[in-house]
């Protein structure tokens, strides 16, 4: 676990390259986990000068997240060009610092609707899925019993919905097994405010935490279910991804959809006994397991289990 925080600050005075110019921040909104800021170095000289991003981890998120691990797959995806470098690495954290994005950071309502910044997002996908090779693998299922576990070693409270979603994730499970795909470099937490768009079109990618060697279709069910897409969007993510309409990864997207919501639900539990931000976790997470219960009684479940 973290044992100490440290303060804007504190991280900018052990950036050496920083010493002696104009440093000043400001608090940066969007995120639930950590503390973002954006740090402007004055003047007209040097490299140094210029915005930046430092994010300091929240307090209690080592207990989800190897930060070392994380550190190494966000350079493995800064080689693919789809994120921006790292830059500084401060410890204890460790607390980072990369290259502001000048840009408009997308939401849920500018991305859905809007099938040029879906294809960019995609092309995003295949490529970093491509491109990149992370450290470490996930198997999302015995992941999500490692979650379940944490949670109830919390004592974190347990919506109702939990246990028609416990059976729900196990028939997934088995159905998923039968014809896995290859594992890839997946970024697994693909909400809308981990996308950036600058003012050259193109479409950045931020916030590595969670990133593994996963199924691809992981990475698009949980992008999916992050955002209000009609099902031919959704057609169109997978054709755009794979060339045609591949109905077995079509429907391992839509069932991803519910698991990766009963995970984002766990997490939320346990970050409502542990999280020190100002933030309802408890509400974020109960939301999250009435949708994925929505979306385990549609009446296309079982043709989806059938043909994954």
């Amino acid at each position: 676990m973290t044992t100490a925080t440290l303060t804007p600050d504190e991280v900018i005075a052990r950036i050496g390259p920083w010493q002696g110019r104009a440093v000043r921040w400001e608090t940066l909104g969007g995120g639930i986990t950590n503390a973002n800021y954006l740090v402007t170095v004055e003047g007209d000289d040097g490299p140094e000068a210029g915005r930046y991003v430092l994010r300091i981890p929240g307090e209690g998120t080592d207990a989800f997240i190897d930060r070392t691990r994380e550190l190494r797959n966000h350079a493995a995806a800064a080689a693919t060009g789809v994120t921006p470098p790292l830059l500084f690495q401060i410890e204890p954290g460790p607390c980072t610092v990369v290259p502001f994005i000048d840009g408009e950071t997308m939401h849920p309502s500018s991305i859905a609707g809007h099938p040029d910044r879906l294809d960019k997002i995609v092309d995003a996908m295949r490529t970093y899925h491509a491109g990149a090779r992370f450290e470490n693998e996930i198997r999302f299922f015995e992941m999500l019993r490692d979650y379940q576990a944490m949670a109830h070693d919390a004592d974190a409270p347990r919506p109702a919905e939990f246990d028609l979603l416990e059976r729900a994730s196990d028939e997934i499970e088995a159905a998923m097994s039968r014809r896995e795909p290859a594992p890839v470099a997946a970024h697994c937490d693909l909400l809308s405010e981990n996308f950036i768009l600058d003012r050259d079109g193109k479409m950045w990618i931020i916030d590595w935490e969670y990133a593994g060697q996963t199924d691809p279709c992981f990475d698009l069910g949980d992008f999916c279910v992050e955002h209000p897409f009609t099902v031919a969007e959704k057609e169109a993510m997978i054709r755009r991804y794979c060339g045609e309409l591949d109905e077995r990864l079509y429907y391992r997207m839509l069932l991803y959809e519910i698991v990766c919501d009963l995970w984002w639900a766990v997490w939320a539990m346990i970050q409502s006994r542990i999280s020190k931000l100002d933030f309802d976790f408890y509400v974020y997470g109960a939301d999250r397991a009435r949708r994925a219960c929505v979306n385990a009684a549609n009446p296309d479940y079982r043709r989806w289990l059938d043909g994954v």
